[in-house]
């Protein structure tokens, strides 16, 4: 082989080599590069994971919201918090409401020391028969019911029925006018009238009369609401469905209802475990709701007198009346309904639709089945069912409107302790068709009461003076509205666990009337405000302080259930001095009433000594509250009632007014006074 192609292959093979050696190291560094590579995706992505699986743990016990703390009690602004998660606990150490301000033990509904007093209801019988309705409605018409039929004619006999509008006197709120014609149908007939008499026949006897109520759209209301300025136009409205029951505690409610409990809790409903009422009475822990204010402030406001109606005074259904919704109020047992038992009602209708017409009628000609204060049947229908009807009738019509809607039933529940298991079903079916028939898609449902059983043995024990002042409130939302208003409904959550009132809860329908106001910009502006000064009453939507007692939230110190208390010797010298003080208020209170007999101690039954302070909390206030439970004579009439008595000179004064324990029925039927009633011994 020549020199010159020996040296050109050599240099051809070590060129060779020298590519793949250079190929070979290339090969190592990107190789190098995959694993430096890989390491460091490795190290991200276990990074990622970490603070993923940190923010989920977060989350799941995080409400994001925004809440007032005070540090060191000094109220200055500069001293809050404003903006901070706060971590929910549901661990509360045997308490609903544990925090600075107040401690609401968390009791049994089922306790054995209550067994006793836990009854089965017996079934309502009305005097008038347990068959069906001859004649039923809907929202447009009445019909005959084919099922009843048989029970008043034979298969060869013709119903024979007529209808005949009736409507409220002019001024009047306890007085009907007939029209003078009554309309024949047979099967069924469209009814454009508000309120109907239906009268049916046999061989010219009157066999059947009964009582029905409609919405008819009035010209004059939907011009109203046509014109009226909506509080904001970006957000869609909200109607408010208020469904009341009286004189059900929260536990009673769990214990007496457990199948409308579980049909709202399957809507998501939140409830208010805290809710403490403010008086004794219907009356007085209503008007805060639909006033905002107390009952001595709502007197002083619009009903300086006793006889002048109702007319002047600051229902919030005028607020919505003004912003365009159509506004409902109704009420069974129209006896002693809220505005008119030894009260003057209302000269001129408070709302678009009124029920106490129909009320009036139907229970003055076929109410029947008359238990202690209230007629528990309409014909053969339950009187409570009536109005549960009516209220459904209302939700369908309106479905697409807005409304303001007030209901409130007091014929089943006012009386007995055992009676709400009696409405159970009915009830649960109400709610489960308000969900069924897509009624709250627009709609806010509150379900509440007023206070619980205020009579009676149970509630001479110590957990029946707590039922007594804690009864129930349940708040369903549309979930596009939880989405739009994320940190109201945070707030909402959190506070179903504090201290509220119903003042608070009148707050918070102003809210839902104003959705303006629920902006998050809004509330941070709010809670700004509300860590400059506490207001007495305060929005669900917003943080209610964790020191808040009941006198911040202005209710008195006797249906305050914050309080921890101690058993008291009956023989203690302070505590008889305090029942001394108690009846002298109560005959001081009945000196201008001479036909009143003067009240004397027949027997001290029990007393408590009650103190808010906090575990740990050193020295001793200079003040001790005595809640005594005794027996009077004349008349053997049971009250409680609570006194505070200075340590340091004596002095004592009432807190809050005097419970009757037991019912009076006629024995001061010779006073007109409705807070006499309570009292009065007529001799």
């Amino acid at each position: 082989m020549p020199k010159t192609r020996l040296l050109n292959t050599k240099l051809i093979h070590a060129h060779n080599r020298n590519f793949q050696n250079e190929c070979q190291m290339n090969k190592c560094k990107e190789f190098g590069c995959i694993v430096n590579s890989i390491h460091l995706r490795k190290w991200l992505i276990g990074l990622i994971i970490f603070l993923l699986t940190y923010l989920i743990a977060i989350n799941s016990v995080t409400i994001r919201q925004f809440r007032v703390i005070p540090i060191a009690n000094n109220t200055n602004p500069g001293n809050y918090v404003e903006i901070r998660p706060h971590f929910l606990t549901f661990k509360n150490s045997g308490f609903l409401v544990k925090n600075k301000g107040c401690r609401i033990p968390n009791l049994d509904p089922f306790d054995p020391a209550i067994q006793k007093y836990i009854e089965k209801a017996s079934p309502i019988n009305c005097e008038f028969g347990n068959y069906l309705p001859l004649i039923e409605s809907n929202n447009t018409a009445i019909f005959v019911n084919p099922e009843s039929k048989a029970h008043f004619y034979n298969k060869t006999e013709v119903v024979d029925c007529c209808w005949i509008p009736f409507s409220r006197s002019k001024n009047k709120d306890n007085a009907v006018v007939y029209d003078k014609d009554c309309h024949r149908f047979q099967d069924s007939v469209t009814i454009t009238e508000e309120f109907i008499k239906v009268i049916c026949s046999k061989n010219n006897e009157v066999i059947y009369r009964d009582y029905h109520a409609f919405l008819p759209r009035k010209a004059k209301v939907e011009a109203r609401c046509l014109k009226a300025t909506k509080p904001d136009l970006e957000t869609p409205y909200l109607s408010i469905l208020i469904v009341g029951l009286d004189a059900i505690s929260r536990l009673n409610f769990h214990r007496t209802m457990p199948k409308t409990l579980k049909s709202l809790q399957d809507l998501g409903a939140v409830e208010m475990v805290g809710y403490n009422k403010v008086a004794d009475n219907t009356y007085p822990n209503l008007v805060p709701v639909l006033s905002g204010l107390s009952k001595k402030e709502f007197q002083n406001t619009c009903w300086t007198d006793h006889k002048k109606p109702f007319d002047d005074c600051p229902f919030i259904w005028k607020n919505f009346s003004s912003s365009g919704f159509r506004t409902i109020f109704g009420e069974d047992a129209c006896e002693i309904t809220t505005f008119n038992y030894l009260k003057p009602g209302f000269r001129v209708q408070p709302t678009d639709y009124y029920l106490r017409p129909f009320c009036v009628a139907a229970e003055n000609d076929i109410g029947n089945s008359h238990k202690l204060n209230a007629k528990l049947c309409l014909g053969t229908r339950k009187n409570f069912d009536t109005l549960l009807q009516y209220t459904h009738k209302v939700a369908l019509e309106f479905k697409n409107d807005p409304y303001f809607a007030f209901f409130w039933q007091t014929s089943l529940s006012h009386d007995f302790l055992e009676f709400p298991q009696l409405g159970d079903d009915s009830y649960s079916d109400f709610v489960k068709s308000l969900k069924l028939e897509k009624l709250l898609e627009n709609s806010a449902l509150i379900m509440m009461s007023d206070h619980g059983m205020r009579w009676g043995s149970f509630r001479q024990t110590y957990q029946g003076r707590l039922e007594d002042s804690l009864p129930f409130v349940f708040l369903v939302l549309p979930d596009w509205w939880k989405e739009r208003f994320p940190v109201a409904w945070g707030n909402l959550r959190r506070n179903s666990r504090s201290l509220t009132t119903p003042f608070d809860l009148h707050e918070t329908l102003q809210d839902l009337l104003d959705p303006q106001r629920l902006k998050e910009e809004f509330v941070r502006k709010r809670i700004e405000d509300l860590a400059q000064k506490i207001t007495r009453g305060i929005s669900w939507f917003l943080p209610i302080p964790d020191h808040r007692t009941c006198s911040v939230a202005d209710i008195p110190e006797h249906w305050c259930m914050c309080h921890g208390s101690n058993n008291v010797s009956l023989t203690d010298p302070n505590l008889q001095k305090s029942v001394k003080f108690l009846i002298d208020e109560l005959n001081r209170m009945l000196k201008k009433y001479p036909q009143c007999a003067v009240l004397k101690l027949k027997k001290l039954v029990d007393a408590k000594m009650w103190s808010d302070k906090e575990d740990g909390e050193e020295g001793k206030a200079p003040w001790i509250d005595f809640t005594t439970t005794l027996e009077t004579e004349p008349g053997g009439a049971i009250f409680e009632g609570s006194v505070r008595y200075r340590i340091d000179d004596g002095k004592m004064k009432m807190m809050g007014s005097v419970s009757r324990l037991n019912a009076y029925g006629k024995q001061s039927a010779c006073v007109d006074d409705f807070n006499m009633r309570l009292y009065c011994y007529c001799f």
